[in-house]
Formats: structure tokens, C-alpha cells, sequence
């Protein structure tokens, strides 16, 4: 039974971190398309995306570096992405009108 309950936590470990793994990775990419290189910014670096329930592509960015504390990194990165989702939907509802 123990050996059942490990080899069941060691397949859900992996898979979570290849998943985690996985999203940073296309957050990486997704930053190189707009000629942001994530691995070479400077220290206290943190970001953020948003992905809708129906895709795994992230719908918003927030990025923030070089501050003095990671916390506050995270903070900015987080509300970052937050303003740039809220300006997506508003844009959204104008095209939306613009076209019905």
C-alpha cells in the first residue's frame, strides 16, 4: 500500500512541475516576442500572466525588475498583468460593438 501511495505522489509531483515548468517557459517565450529577454534582466525580477480557462496562451503580461524588494516585484508584476487584462476586455467590447 505504501509503495502504491508513493509511486501516486511521486507521478503527481512530476507532472505539476513539468506543468509549472512548462507555462514558464511559454511566459519566457511569449516576453521574446516582444524583445524582452526574462533571463537577462537584473535582480528582484518577477512576472506575471493571465490565461483564460479555455487556452493555456497567456492573454496578459506583467513583468517588473530591478526593484529593491522581490515582493514588491511581484506586486507590480501582478497588477501589471491585472491593467493590461482590464484593457484587453474594454478593447475587446469596442471591436465587439464595431462589428455587431
Amino acid at each position: 500500500m505504501f509503495r502504491l501511495f508513493f509511486i501516486f505522489y511521486i507521478y503527481i509531483f512530476t507532472s505539476i512541475s513539468y506543468g509549472s515548468e512548462e507555462m514558464g517557459n511559454d511566459f519566457i517565450l511569449q516576453l521574446l516576442e516582444w524583445n524582452i529577454d526574462y533571463k537577462k534582466l537584473d535582480n528582484f525580477k518577477s512576472g506575471a500572466g493571465c490565461i483564460s480557462k479555455d487556452s493555456y496562451k497567456y492573454q496578459a503580461l506583467g513583468l517588473s525588475y530591478n526593484l529593491a524588494d522581490i515582493n514588491f516585484a511581484k506586486k507590480i508584476a501582478l497588477e501589471g498583468c491585472e491593467q493590461m487584462k482590464k484593457k484587453i476586455r474594454s478593447l475587446m467590447s469596442v471591436n465587439a460593438k464595431l462589428y455587431l
